[in-house]
């Protein structure tokens, strides 16, 4: 309260006033007359004579509680904003992740290093309690979160010992090569590190002649390949495939284009050799498949995009993108093209699905009682609500005065990124950071042609050409536009190059876009597979998705992978239920 009177926030201010507060309390306890206190004080005191200390302590306790509460017992509370915006799974999934960052951001500054470790795990014992103490020491780090404090949570799976080796023994199958090498890279430029995974006999690792390189996210400036490792070793095991994971240098000591620049020459130093710089025989022409999520998904694109203006380098047989972020142009409004996009989208046979028609339902802001909300509303009767008269809300669309039909067409939607502006993971604050992190010092690009740095905007002759594009987004992301719309770009590209080439019989032909939405997910869920049983499953159709394009190119049969881990991804909770019975919104088509 004094930093309130004074006008400054400020935490030197709250000490004073704790201390301040203990300092007086204890006067009062040690020279406090009984007689001198308000009588309803005197009369509880009378009847608490006798009682154990204990039941005084807890039945002091019980009544801050109480009082701490009433508003939430009486129904006057503020409505949750996040209220079935999740599947219940992944909501107790971010639960447990905020109170790890909660615990290891409170025991940062500590050392040595294996006190740090052992009370980061304490501490987040502490905030899985106390949850909305949790919350909000992770909203305010955030507000101001440093480079640091950002490796600190992202990485914690990696650099804590006790985590790390959880991790390994529970849920990372055996690998027979796990190791580094480092490979050098042309002009005299730094080398770099790369990971290699291996689950069949080390004998076998240089007859492959199909790999997956894996680029992995860490929002451009955190994550080494050590802090994927359950997806990537689980993909190693059910292929049966190499996997090559590459430590890009980070921002902000290697901003933009530094990460793909390093990318792309991995890339080509791997098909000039054959695969001899990362151990293969170097005999056989190497087919690659990529694969990168988040931060990692933008950099995937870049490297492939260079390849094909290369014109000298193969193509990767396929392109695996998981949440990827793929703009830049961090605006509040979607353009008419952009809406457009998804209208269109809507219609096609590989977007048709309740998860999508809740994706265009979150651009109708107008059919909620809240402009911000993101769910259908749906309120239950309550008895309190009816004691005080409290109304249901109406939609807004329901107080228009104008006819529905002046307003439709003129419709503005928001993109996801101001839509989910409440997600507990990749928050408005964090975006913003790895923005200006990621971008650095340099002369600001221009973000609606730069198609390296948002991959959104990448020519139509240049999309055209991709390989195989697989990619697979939570609903509730606010990156799931960058999906939809990336995935709609190269349909209308391959679209347009077939009318204009209808004699190029070497084009392939179909879309080659396949794209799963999860329902209830959000961001960041492959990291999730120690609380997330829908994590395991969206890795073993990720690895499924592999196997059906090595099977595509060496021309085998094959059953058709993935549906059935994602019939086991989507939910059967009430709320899910209740969004695949509404109808698409009126107006989006």
């Amino acid at each position: 309260m004094l930093d309130h009177l004074i006008g400054k926030p400020s935490t030197s201010w709250k000490r004073i006033q704790v201390l301040l507060t203990l300092i007086i309390g204890w006067h009062i306890v040690l020279n406090g007359k009984t007689r001198q206190l308000p009588n309803i004080i005197q009369n509880i005191n009378k009847k608490s004579v006798g009682g154990s200390p204990w039941r005084i302590v807890f039945g002091a306790w019980l009544f801050q509680y109480f009082v701490k509460n009433i508003f939430l017992l009486i129904g006057l509370n503020a409505p949750d904003p996040l209220a079935r915006s999740y599947s219940r799974s992944f909501y107790r999934a971010t639960w447990i992740l905020t109170a790890l960052d909660a615990g290891f951001f409170t025991a940062m500054p500590l050392k040595p290093k294996w006190a740090r470790d052992f009370f980061s795990i304490l501490f987040s014992v502490y905030y899985l309690i106390f949850a909305d103490a949790a919350e909000e020491k992770v909203r305010r780090i955030r507000a101001t979160i440093s480079i640091e404090q950002m490796r600190c949570s992202w990485e914690k799976g990696y650099q804590n010992m006790f985590l790390r080796t959880f991790s390994r023994i529970m849920f990372q199958p055996r690998m027979n090569i796990r190791d580094t090498i480092i490979i050098d890279r042309p002009n005299d430029k730094p080398p770099t590190e790369i990971y290699r995974y291996y689950a069949r006999s080390p004998e076998t690792f240089s007859d492959n002649d199909t790999i997956i390189l894996n680029i992995p996210g860490g929002g451009f400036v955190a994550m080494p390949p050590p802090c994927h490792e359950d997806p990537i070793t689980h993909w190693a095991k059910h292929t049966g495939l190499p996997v090559i994971s590459i430590n890009y240098k980070k921002a902000p000591e290697y901003s933009f284009p530094w990460p793909i620049e390093e990318c792309f020459d991995i890339y080509t130093s791997i098909v000039q050799t054959k695969g001899k710089v990362i151990g293969l025989s170097g005999k056989k022409n190497i087919n690659i498949i990529v694969i990168g999520d988040s931060a990692g998904g933008n950099i995937s694109c870049g490297v492939v995009t260079k390849v094909i203006e290369h014109q000298q380098l193969p193509k990767p047989i396929g392109l695996i993108l998981i949440y990827p972020a793929l703009d830049f142009e961090l605006s509040c409004w979607m353009s008419p093209e952009q809406l457009s996009l998804i209208r269109v989208e809507s219609q096609a046979n590989m977007f048709r699905s309740s998860s999508f028609n809740s994706i265009l339902q979150t651009k109708d802001h107008l059919s909620h009682a809240s402009p911000l909300s993101v769910v259908p509303d749906v309120e239950k009767s309550s008895g309190w609500k009816r004691l005080f008269g409290i109304k249901k809300r109406e939609p807004i669309k329901d107080k228009v005065k104008t006819t529905y039909e002046a307003w439709v067409s003129s419709r503005v939607a928001m993109t996801s990124r101001m839509t989910f502006f409440n997600d507990r993971l990749l928050s408005p604050d964090i975006v913003r950071a790895m923005a200006i992190l990621y971008l650095g010092p340099h002369a600001p690009p221009d973000f609606s042609t730069d198609y390296l740095l948002s991959p959104v905007n990448t020519s139509d002759d240049i999309l055209a050409h991709f390989p195989p594009t697989y990619m697979m987004c939570g609903e509730k992301d606010p990156l799931v536009d960058d999906t939809v719309i990336f995935a709609g770009r190269i349909r209308q590209a391959r679209l347009k190059y077939r009318q204009e080439h209808p004699l190029d019989e070497a084009f392939p032909q179909g879309d080659r876009v396949r794209v799963k939405f999860l329902e209830g997910m959000s961001h960041g869920f492959l990291q999730m597979t120690a609380f997330l049983p829908e994590a395991t499953q969206a890795i073993k159709t990720l690895g499924d998705w592999i196997i059906e394009i090595q099977n595509n190119v060496q021309r085998k049969p094959y059953k058709k992978l993935g549906d059935d881990h994602l019939a086991e991804i989507s939910t059967s909770e009430k709320d899910l239920l209740h969004r695949r019975k509404q109808l698409l919104v009126n107006g989006l088509y």
